[in-house]
């Protein structure tokens, strides 16, 4: 059941004639896909993971204290300490509920501490919390929590919190991990540049909701995170709203096997990993929404996700690369499909500096790729200045490998891209149509005009310098020696807007312990039935106005 093993990079090169390959790189990559947990000090992140029968998952020790990894009831894992950058994998074979602990970190009955579960198969997650699915409340209680006055922390007002309350924080720098076990509750900072939770580069997340549902973050930043900036994992309802995520180490705004959520009026930059996450989920009902992610490895990252997944009217540029959804074995819930791109502005994804991972670091200079995803819908986006191509629409190399097939490509504007504007490779050129775009260079040639949607397909070859230059970023990927930036020192970003109704409050001059409750009426909604909510936004998309200079 258990595996030790040294944390060595196991380099494997797989040469596929005519297809480009977007392999998983991991560097403790191996011939069977796993599920990975990095055990950091104080924490193990994800704190929850679902996998299939038969799944393995690994926990590595990313950390620099004595960790190691437990069952609660002894039955699995081991009381040995896992050496720093060394893993341990575990194999479960059976459907249930197996939680966890570092034993140098958390009580026996894993109560509280260092703690974390595996979800075996397709079962209801029971949390750590004392709270059900029933407690979920679609209204605001009329409670109102002021942090500091009230309490000290912001994690005190969670602990102390219903469902349906509000906890509001005055500006302050915050030096906590907050996790969220109240469901139905909004956690809204007074004014979003200075209400801020800093991680110190010690603490895991800034805040985390795991297996609470309904839970709405809105007008604050969390910054200098050894992991995410904000994180929800198997939650059903979330709303991210006016959220800035700067220099944090893994994502700044993170919803994995999560539900019917939208992110919307946030920022992120100097993640290594991607600026904006939605995974594991389908069909995940959610919206990313006027958001902003420059100069983090990927813009956007979705592995395994989609069905009524939205990215609308938003900027992704400076990145490594751009918005990037994917297929990998080492998720549930493959292929990627059905994610619609629109109305974006995709520029200048070549920022060498930014900071990066050897996964994102393969995406380098592309504006979107599409990797082993099927039946995605990209229309009426701007995409300019890509060092390799504008859209790129390939298979995906993991344990299996996934052809991408019934992709629709139509009304782009594409220019400046250095290899070509748009790309089509992969030995799986299945019903994959180009229309309407406006663009300069193709690979293969001609590929709109014979790929156009609904007209009869004519197959086309693929492109070996595609082949090469994706075989020779591996290789320099697995090695570590390409540039990037330091996540814990990469410039600060420049001030962001608060909630129009916060800013108004701002404005008047209102003392922030002495606003009247009966005004949050009006405007607190737990994240219930959020997507339904944001529909209307899905109609009449545009670009940001960012992008009207093009279009001259």
């Amino acid at each position: 059941m258990i595996e030790v093993k040294n944390s060595l990079f196991l380099g494997l090169i797989i040469f596929f004639l005519s297809t480009v390959l977007f392999t998983s790189c991991d560097d403790n990559s191996t011939s069977s896909a796993f599920t990975g947990v990095r055990v950091i000090d104080n924490s193990f992140s994800p704190t929850v993971v679902r996998i299939h029968e038969g799944g393995k998952v690994r926990f590595k020790n990313w950390g620099n204290n004595p960790h190691n990894v437990i069952a609660t009831d002894e039955s699995w894992g081991s009381y040995d300490e896992i050496d720093k950058n060394s893993y341990i994998d575990v194999t479960y074979q059976n459907e249930g509920l197996y939680k966890y602990l570092c034993s140098f970190h958390a009580p026996p009955d894993g109560k509280w501490g260092m703690v974390g579960s595996v979800i075996v198969g397709d079962i209801e997650y029971e949390s750590y919390t004392n709270f059900q699915k029933e407690d979920v409340v679609k209204k605001f209680s009329g409670v109102v929590r002021h942090v500091p006055k009230d309490y000290e922390t912001i994690q005190d007002a969670v602990n102390s919190s219903n469902p349906g309350d509000l906890i509001l924080i005055k500006p302050g720098i915050y030096y906590e991990e907050v996790v969220v076990n109240v469901p139905s509750i909004t956690i809204r900072g007074w004014e979003r540049n200075t209400t801020i939770i800093d991680g110190e580069f010690e603490r895991g997340n800034g805040i985390q909701v795991v297996g609470v549902d309904g839970v709405a973050i809105e007008n604050l930043t969390a910054r200098n995170a050894l992991l995410n900036g904000f994180y929800w994992a198997t939650s059903e309802g979330y709303r991210a709203s006016y959220l800035t995520a700067y220099n944090n180490g893994d994502y700044g705004i993170y919803a994995f096997d999560s539900v019917d959520g939208v992110i919307e009026h946030s920022y992120a930059s100097g993640s290594p990993d991607a600026g904006f996450y939605i995974g594991q989920c389908y069909p995940c009902d959610a919206i990313v929404n006027n958001v902003i992610s420059e100069n983090n490895g990927l813009g956007y990252s979705g592995t395994n996700s989609g069905g009524s997944l939205y990215i609308i009217n938003s900027i992704f540029r400076n990145n490594k690369g751009g918005i990037v959804p994917n297929t990998l074995d080492s998720e549930l819930l493959p292929p990627e499909r059905e994610t619609y791109i629109i109305g974006n502005l995709i520029e200048s994804n070549n920022n060498i500096n930014a900071p990066a991972t050897n996964s994102t670091y393969l995406s380098f200079g592309n504006g979107i790729v599409i990797a082993g995803g099927n039946n995605n819908f990209i229309k009426n986006n701007v995409i300019v200045d890509h060092d390799t191509y504008g859209i790129i629409i390939t298979a995906s190399l993991d344990v299996n490998y996934w052809p991408a097939h019934g992709n629709i490509v139509r009304e782009n504007l594409i220019m400046d891209s250095r290899r070509a504007d748009i790309a089509l490779s992969g030995v799986s050129n299945l019903g994959n149509c180009f229309e309407g775009n406006s663009f300069n260079a193709s690979i293969p040639p001609g590929l709109q005009t014979l790929n156009g949607c609904g007209s009869s397909y004519i197959p086309l070859g693929s492109d070996m310098s595609a082949l090469w230059s994706t075989v020779a970023r591996l290789v320099l990927a697995n090695s570590g020696e390409y540039k990037q930036g330091d996540w814990k020192t990469f410039d600060y970003p420049p001030a962001q807007p608060n909630m129009p109704k916060m800013q108004k409050l701002i404005e008047k001059g209102y003392i922030i312990d002495g606003i009247s409750p009966g005004f949050y009426f009006t405007s607190i909604k737990p994240a219930v039935n959020v997507f339904k909510r944001h529909q209307k936004d899905l109609k009449n998309i545009e670009l940001p106005e960012d992008a009207r200079k093009y279009l001259n």
